[in-house]
């Protein structure tokens, strides 16, 4: 039965492992979107130029398949007009 799984395109560290489905790797981004907003806040910190590309991938018998990739910016209301440019 296949997963997905998200990873960090930088570190290639695991963020989210062993979902159901796409739909659920979409939540677990939203949610991972929604808690480094949360952590940034909590230290004071400004999030205007964090941008984060990760990796969503499917599993099936243990072949990762690539299937696209996010990026998650945070904090793209505190400037106006489209985010910078990576």
């Amino acid at each position: 039965m296949p997963s997905h799984q998200l990873r960090d395109t930088a570190t290639q560290q695991f963020l989210a492992r062993d979902l159901a489905d796409y739909p659920a790797a979409e939540a677990a981004l939203d949610r991972l979107h929604d808690e480094l907003e949360r952590d940034l806040a909590a230290n004071g910190e400004g999030t205007g130029r964090i941008r984060l590309r990760l990796d969503a991938e499917k599993v099936t018998a243990g072949l990762t398949e690539a299937g696209g990739y996010h990026l998650l910016v945070l904090g793209v209301d505190d400037h106006a007009g489209p985010p910078p440019a990576l």
